[in-house]
């Protein structure tokens, strides 16, 4: 029964998938035009400031960088400084590849439902229960709406999830740690993301409390993410061939971050309400807000067991990793739903394991009655 109750949420995941594409065929079919693009990006805010009178979105900007970088080989500082040029790089291999922005993002969104799974198999060891935190993602409405915009949080959350995934297998295998930072290197040369070094911390903590042995390892692992966020900006050395001046960039892109609004605690609103404050202090709705990310959050935050550490450590460690996420999404972001999507899937999964722990619980309960009761 459990068989078949897997290939069922399977067939249904891939049908409703299927049916996605088919109802959003203009996305992943429409051709990109750079013409078109590049003199949106041209009259754009990026461009003419405050005089603009035609705004361009995160996805038009992206798109157009991509194009910019894979077609025209163009300096990665010239268009979207603010981020790395992994992710943009990605978007313009989909122009040459699919001659559409989009396509690529229907790969992403499988790969992330698959490193859900085999993480959801490290904790459950079972393929079923695995499976349910992959159902659930897969119905989320935001994640929906990013299949077919050209962003980068797909990408970012596939290779933050599968470096995840790759850093837990590591400790029975330290080899697979060079594995696991190679896509936390994509993931740090995809998106701006410098909590990554707190999570490093975290990640060293981790490794000298159980495999100190093997620090050594892991250290030499770790430098493929300075070295991949290196490669990834090859072309800025083209342009400028300076040290220096890369690092002047870096201070450019961090000084820009640290401009824009910072908007502390409006994560919980958006989650408990719907509701948040945009960068120009307006409550707005969060249209892809359902009861669902109230309740997934409060069970995957709130678990207290005192062997806890003897009895899973992998969730010990998700929660760690979750709690350092969350506390940059509290405290230095500014409160959008989608930057919620990187942890989103091991909310899923520790939010499972809380309500298995529950319902084991109380049959425990009920057990010990019917025993004193006999």
């Amino acid at each position: 029964m459990k068989k078949i109750l897997f290939w069922f949420i399977i067939g249904f995941i891939l049908i409703r998938t299927a049916v996605f594409i088919f109802l959003n065929q203009l996305s992943f079919t429409r051709p990109f035009f750079p013409e078109y693009s590049s003199r949106l990006y041209s009259q754009s805010q990026y461009v003419l400031g405050n005089g603009s009178k035609r705004a361009i979105g995160d996805d038009g900007v992206y798109s157009y960088a991509g194009y910019y970088l894979v077609f025209q080989k163009g300096d990665v500082s010239a268009v979207n400084f603010e981020h790395p040029p992994l992710g943009k790089y990605l978007i313009g291999v989909s122009i040459a590849l699919f001659h559409n922005e989009n396509v690529t993002n229907l790969f992403y969104y499988a790969g992330i439902l698959i490193f859900t799974f085999l993480l959801g198999k490290i904790v459950f060891r079972d393929q079923l229960l695995a499976m349910i935190p992959v159902f659930f993602f897969s119905m989320d409405p935001l994640v929906n709406n990013h299949l077919t915009l050209s962003l980068l949080d797909l990408p970012f959350t596939l290779f933050f999830l599968a470096g995840t995934y790759f850093f837990i297998r590591g400790f029975t295998k330290n080899k697979i740690w060079f594995l696991s930072f190679f896509f936390w290197g994509i993931a740090f040369a995809t998106k701006f993301f410098p909590f990554f070094v707190v999570l490093y911390l975290f990640f060293f903590l981790c490794v000298f409390v159980r495999a100190r042995r093997h620090l050594i390892v892991f250290v030499g692992a770790s430098l493929l993410v300075p070295i991949i966020y290196l490669i990834a900006h090859t072309t800025f050395f083209f342009y400028h061939p300076s040290l220096i001046e890369f690092l002047r960039h870096k201070k450019w892109m961090i000084d820009w971050w640290m401009g824009s609004p910072i908007i502390r605690g409006n994560i919980i609103r958006n989650i408990f309400t719907g509701w948040y404050y945009d960068s120009v202090d307006n409550l707005v709705r969060n249209e892809y807000w359902s009861i669902l990310l109230p309740i997934v959050t409060v069970l995957a935050l709130f678990r207290f067991r005192k062997d806890l550490y003897r009895k899973n450590r992998v969730i010990l460690f998700l929660y760690g990793e979750m709690g350092i996420y969350m506390a940059y999404l509290i405290l230095f972001n500014n409160g959008i739903q989608k930057y919620l999507m990187p942890i989103y899937p091991l909310m899923l999964i520790l939010a499972l394991s809380t309500i298995l722990l529950i319902i084991r619980s109380i049959m425990s309960s009920n057990k010990v009655k019917r025993t004193k009761t006999l």
